[in-house]
């Protein structure tokens, strides 16, 4: 089980998109890194000066370079900074989902494969129970419609086992999609199905999610970016003065000759009508839903882990009974049926209702052992954690 999870880990599709999303965060940091908002700008005119004593040429050069006051560049990097920290919680919570559904899929795949042994099991009880009938018919002490019913049970069960072997590998490509496994190889899980346990109380579990679950702390994460995103809205509503030197030539056609002037530019915006109104705006109300998404969150969670642990212990239950009680004795009740068919306590009606009843449970108990890992999953999805270490040591590599 560690093997398809550190595998998962590695190359789930899901999860590759999801870390592609870090780009983003470096784009946004690369972006926020750059130390002036605009390009210089230069401005250049050039003309003649018209006079009593001639024609002179006036040049006029002015070079200007908008500046921040504010802090804006620092607040832009400190949204980056949390940009990247919600990316990160963002990729856990997607990381922790596709855990979950792995560990969910894998059992599925071992409980498919439960019922394609069983299926194939249930063939070779028909097959034997058929040479039985053809050696009832030679010595002739049974009639000839016998064998049809007997041929009939058999082709039926194959078919029952064409059925469970084709979900078993729907169930392993499934977890070969999930986990990044070459679907031309699906994984084939290894081991036994887990003994059903119940799970930690509802206030360990809550507690525990509050600590650990991915999706709180994204929200989390979500909170303080917006948070950032609203403080760089503010200092971007602050004036951009512009600073520069202007150059200045002014022709003298006068024996005197041009002047040549320099001096010093400042330009400031005043801030009245457009002062940053609607990002400041989209900013707060991003941090108003944010904090109410955490909030609805946090009310729901220890109701959402209720029903949740109320699943897997309704689940656990049913599957020990079935375990205790139904499923070591398939093999004896098979060999039971055989043996009173062989000695004519019963005759091939009753053997196949027999077989078929026993078979319908072992189903039912099958399918509460997948009903109690699905619930598990769940579970481990709305906590955060995974509740018991449960390693199958012999999956296949791709």
């Amino acid at each position: 089980m560690g093997g398809i999870l550190a595998f998962a880990d590695q190359h789930s599709p899901v999860l590759t998109v999801a870390r592609s999303t870090r780009s983003r965060a470096e784009a946004a940091r690369v972006a926020a890194s750059i130390l002036l908002p605009t390009n210089p700008e230069v401005t250049a005119a050039v003309g003649p000066r018209f006079g009593i004593q001639g024609t002179g040429v006036d040049v006029d050069i002015i070079l200007m370079q908008q500046i921040q006051i504010a802090g804006e560049r620092g607040a832009r990097l400190d949204a980056a900074d949390r940009l990247r920290e919600l990316t990160d919680a963002e990729i856990e919570q997607i990381r922790w989902a596709v855990h979950t559904d792995v560990h969910a899929a894998f059992h599925r795949a071992l409980v498919e494969q439960e019922r394609a042994r069983l299926a194939g099991r249930v063939v070779t009880f028909q097959e034997d129970v058929l040479r039985v009938v053809e050696g009832q018919i030679s010595a002739g002490e049974t009639a000839p419609l016998t064998l049809r019913l007997a041929q009939a049970e058999v082709a039926q069960a194959r078919q029952t086992q064409v059925a469970a072997e084709q979900a078993f590998l729907a169930s392993r490509i499934r977890l070969a999609q999930l986990s990044g496994w070459p679907v031309s190889s699906p994984p084939t899980p290894a081991g036994t199905v887990d003994q059903p346990r119940d799970p930690p109380l509802l206030e360990q579990l809550l507690a525990v999610a509050r600590e650990r679950l991915p999706s709180l702390r994204a929200a989390v994460a979500r909170i303080r970016e917006a948070e950032a995103r609203v403080t760089v809205a503010n200092r971007e509503a602050w004036p951009r003065p512009s600073i520069g030197v202007q150059y200045r030539r002014e022709g003298n056609p006068t024996a005197e000759g041009a002047y040549d002037i320099v001096m010093g530019v400042l330009s400031i915006p005043i801030p009245t009508f457009q002062t940053n109104q609607g990002d400041r705006a989209r900013a707060r109300a991003d941090v108003t839903v944010a904090e109410a998404e955490l909030e609805a969150a946090q009310r729901l969670l220890e109701g959402q882990i209720a029903e949740a642990r109320s699943e897997v212990v309704a689940a656990a239950q049913r599957t020990r009974t079935y375990g205790t009680e139904i499923l070591p004795r398939f093999e004896e009740n098979l060999t039971m049926l055989r043996r009173a068919f062989e000695l004519g306590e019963i005759d091939l009606l009753a053997l196949s209702t027999g077989r078929e009843r026993f078979l319908r449970i072992q189903s039912d108990a099958l399918g509460a052992q997948l009903d109690y890992f699905v619930a598990l999953a769940a579970l481990e999805r709305i906590v955060g954690v995974d509740l018991w270490r449960d390693d199958h040591h012999e999956e296949s590599t791709p």
